[in-house]
């Protein structure tokens, strides 16, 4: 054993130890003598510890020599500058001077053209000696031209004297002919003889002359001037280029030189030091110190050389306690690994062996040994997961990010049946990230896995019949969805509802119920072709998934004939059917529940046209379901912000033709959608509640203007609205409406309800009805004919009004059966008490058949079309009778 070196004494601010530096002898490591350089230590300290003070840092100099650096770059860019600065006086000049004097130029060469031949000058002469109509203006326009070029040229830039006194002669003379234009004007008037007119207004053109050649003069001196300007310019920028250059290249050298002899002195010489006591330290030559008394950065790091011997001296010790240590804990591992549940395993990459615990083997079932290899191992894992493992070893082994894994897989277990293993790893790896050790453990982890199978398979089946449940539907869907779209091509869904099962349910209870949907899957099941599997999603609802169209509809054929033999549960022998919506997937499904809603969708379809059907999901019935969907979630806004309103169809006698009412029809007139009739919003609002506020608005709008019509005409007008099924069954709703008709009046208003309303339940009927009849409310039954009344209720209930169903009137012919038949419902209605209108009347052959056969009122197309309340204002006026101050004016 080694014993460390220790260090009696820190080193102080300035390098130097303290005074207790001496090595502690009995800290020596036995057999090694105690360093005789030790002897010069101090002396050597203290010989260097002036140079030291004096000597800067390897970060000093090397800010020096960039300050150096930068020094002489600030002297080149400042040259730099000074060139650019030169360089961009003598463009500028020349950029100014080159505009100035081409506009000058062009200004004394139009100034010229102006006043030269054909100019001022030839033009004022001929109007001189000739005078002719309009010469005058030719003159003017030529001085103008001439004065605009003057002005050019002074204004282009800044003129000297001599050219302003060029420029007022000019402009003097100019200034003579204008004066001179109105006398020639009037010698010429008063025929005055050519001479003396010449004479007499003659302008001396010489200063002009002698002024255009200064100015011609001027543009030269002017260039050579500015010549003279740009070559002292560049001769004083070559002065500052040589003498600049010749500064910065001394520089240079000098820094140069500086650089090469710091470098050898402070930095090669102790780097070669460094590097023999580095050799030092490699081949444990730790008896000599490494004394470094420098302050700079390689003294430091000389000095944890030095630290570093020291340790290792200490660390040397230490190897013989550690390595008992590990035997003993060795020990503890063998122990704790044969007592331990799991298998523990140790492979050793580099020496290619490995080794693994006598629990490992018996969990595998075999011999003590026999797990010698990792091929072995893959021996008794399941053909299907050896891969997977091979594979998750592979990239243990060569990921160097990598610092383990977690795995589960199956085995063979010693009485031949399968198993679940969970194994851990922990990576080992060198400098380079290359695996060279691997440990684990591995679990058994068959029960748990059992467990959550169990677990599993509640969660994804039904747990009365069976047969998976929606979320392994949408699972399945969302698995072979996300694959190749070619694949996935052509899934098919059967959505089965059974027809009349909440009746059974209800009826026989929930226990028949459950037995009964334990049968139909049964059958269903029965029923599936090659590759088909069946869901049940909830309730009576079923999907069985296929692949194709021709599949689909097969399926579909086949479980509909199934599903129609009757089923015997408890001695009892129950019949139903099923609609089937089929929806395919052409590879454009968004999701599982997309495609799922299809299906919905084509099932809804095949209920509303009457069931035990099948119907097949198309885009177009899916827009349909979309804008259903649409209105249904617009309609309470549309009522709110009132895009609902009425149109009142007109109700007339057939005897006089006269006016005695309207019916109160209600349209949507969707901002995006456009006017949507009620036959589209109805059904939606009766399926919603929505009918009960549309219901009211309706019904308070009616009134509001049934009142006003009355009170405007004083005429017994009536205006009859509509009850639906929704509305008259609802107690607290029919409650608040005649409420409301209490407190408001209801003179003239009519309700009408269809024959089929009254039939569902007639006795609940008759005691509603009863109460509109009470408060004085005339009844209407509309649609006569169109449901399966009995002749007989007919009788019991309180209508006023039977209005004959238009199907009955259209086409209607004399001698014809359906004449006979609305002859003998209008006598029934008259023996009953009951007024008839005839509903739908288009031509007048019909009003007048009717009218033969004793009807009483006619609405219809014949007499107006559905009436906005303006244009029902209208009638209403018409239909007022005139007033005595009216009758008077006729008279």
């Amino acid at each position: 054993m080694t014993a460390p070196l220790t260090r009696a004494a820190s080193w102080g601010r300035n390098g130097d130890r303290g005074p207790h530096s001496a090595i502690d002898d009995s800290a020596r490591p036995q057999g090694t003598e105690r360093p005789s350089a030790m002897t010069s230590v101090a002396m050597t300290q203290a010989r260097h510890t002036r140079d030291r003070r004096r000597r800067m840092t390897l970060r000093g100099l090397a800010n020096l020599m960039v300050g150096g650096l930068v020094i002489v770059l600030a002297v080149m860019a400042i040259i730099g500058t000074m060139m650019l600065n030169g360089i961009r006086d003598v463009e500028e000049s020349w950029n100014a001077y080159d505009l100035g004097a081409a506009t000058k130029s062009d200004a004394l060469s139009e100034l010229r053209s102006y006043l030269g031949a054909g100019g001022v000058v030839d033009l004022f002469h001929e109007y001189q000696v000739q005078g002719p109509r309009g010469a005058r203006a030719e003159v003017e326009r030529a001085v103008g031209l001439a004065r605009a070029n003057l002005e050019t040229y002074r204004y282009t830039t800044t003129t000297s004297a001599e050219e302003e006194r060029a420029i007022t002669a000019i402009s003097d003379t100019l200034d003579a002919v204008i004066t001179r234009l109105p006398q020639i004007e009037a010698g010429h008037a008063a025929n005055q003889y050519t001479h003396i007119l010449l004479r007499d207004t003659a302008v001396d053109f010489s200063p002009t002359v002698e002024a255009l050649r200064l100015l011609d003069g001027q543009l030269s001196r002017d260039r050579a001037s500015l010549g003279a300007t740009n070559r002292a310019v560049i001769d004083r920028q070559q002065r500052i280029l040589a003498v600049g250059g010749g500064v910065a290249a001394v520089m240079l050298l000098v820094l140069a030189v500086f650089l090469v002899v710091v470098t050898h002195r402070r930095v090669l010489v102790p780097l070669a030091r460094l590097m023999e006591e580095s050799r030092r330290l490699a081949r444990r030559q730790l008896d000599q110190p490494f004394v470094w008394t420098r302050r700079d950065e390689l003294g430091q790091l000389g000095r944890t050389l030095e630290d570093s011997r020291s340790a290792l001296a200490a660390l040397f010790s230490a190897i013989d306690e550690k390595t008992q240590r590990l035997t003993d804990s060795e020990q503890r591992y063998a122990m704790a690994a044969a007592a331990t549940n799991d298998g523990l395993w140790d492979w050793d990459s580099v020496r290619g062996n490995g080794y693994a615990s006598p629990r490992l083997h018996q969990m595998l079932g075999l011999t003590d040994g026999a797990l010698n290899s990792f091929e072995r191992f893959l021996s008794v894992i399941h053909p299907d997961d050896v891969e997977r493992v091979r594979q998750q070893w592979r990239d243990v082994t060569n990921d160097c990010g990598r610092n383990g894994f977690e795995l589960e897989f199956r085995f063979r277990q010693p009485d031949g049946g399968e198993g679940w293993m969970l194994t851990r790893s922990v990576v080992q790896r060198d400098e380079q990230g290359h695996a060279i050790r691997i440990v684990g453990s591995s679990t058994d982890i068959t029960r748990r896995k059992a467990a959550e199978q169990a677990l599993i398979h509640q969660a994804t089946h039904d747990y009365l019949t069976g047969l998976p449940n929606r979320a392994f539907l949408i699972d399945w869907l969302r698995a072979a969805m996300e694959g190749d779209r070619a694949e996935r091509h052509g899934i098919a869904l059967l959505f089965l509802d059974l027809d009349g099962f909440k009746v059974i349910n209800d009826s026989l209870g929930h226990a028949v119920g459950d037995r009964l949907l334990i049968a139909v899957a049964d059958r269903i099941s029965a029923h599936l072709a090659a590759g088909e599997f069946a869901v049940r999603l909830g309730g009576d609802e079923f999907v069985v998934v296929t692949h194709g169209e021709e599949a689909a509809l097969a399926g579909a054929e086949r479980l509909e004939q199934a599903l129609t033999t009757p089923f015997r549960i408890d001695e009892m022998e129950l019949r139903t059917s099923t609609s089937i919506g089929v929806a395919i997937d052409d590879g454009l499904a968004s999701d599982p529940v997309s495609l799922l809603r299809d299906a919905d969708i084509a099932l809804y379809r095949a209920k509303e046209h009457g069931r035990a059907r099948t119907e097949v999901f198309t885009a177009a019935l899916r827009d349909a379901i979309l804008i259903r969907h649409r209105l249904q979630n617009d309609l309470t806004r549309a009522i709110e912000e009132r895009e609902v309103f009425l149109l009142y169809q007109p109700i007339v006698s057939l005897a006089d033709g006269r006016l005695t009412g309207f019916e109160a029809l209600v349209r949507w007139r969707h901002p995006e959608l456009g006017l949507i009739g009620p036959d589209r919003f109805i059904p939606i609002a009766e399926e919603t509640g929505q009918i009960l506020p549309l219901g009211r608005f309706v019904l308070e709008e009616a009134v509001r203007n049934l009142t006003r019509w009355r009170a405007d005409t004083g005429l017994p007008l009536s205006v009859n609205v509509n009850l639906s099924a929704r509305q008259m069954w609802d107690a607290g709703y029919v409650d608040d409406m005649l409420a409301w008709l209490r407190g408001t009046g209801c003179a003239g208003l009519k309700i009408e309800v269809t024959e089929s309303m009254t039939m569902t339940d007639p006795d609940r009927a008759l005691a509603i009805l009863g109460r509109f009849h009470d408060l004085g409310i005339p009844l209407c039954m509309d649609d006569f004919g169109t449901g399966y009344s009995s002749l007989s209720y007919l009788g019991r209930f309180p209508f006023d009004v039977l209005k004959i169903d238009k199907s009955f009137v259209r086409d209607l012919a004399p001698e014809s059966d359906r004449a006979r038949l609305v002859r003998g419902i209008v006598n029934l209605a008259h023996d009953l008490g009951l007024d008839v209108v005839g509903e739908g009347v288009e031509t007048d052959a019909e009003q007048a058949l009717l009218n033969t056969l004793g009807c009483d009122y006619a609405q219809g197309y014949r007499f107006a079309r559905p009436l906005s309340l303006e244009d029902a204002n209208g009638w209403v006026e018409r239909a007022r009778p005139p007033t005595p101050a009216e009758n008077s004016l006729q008279t």
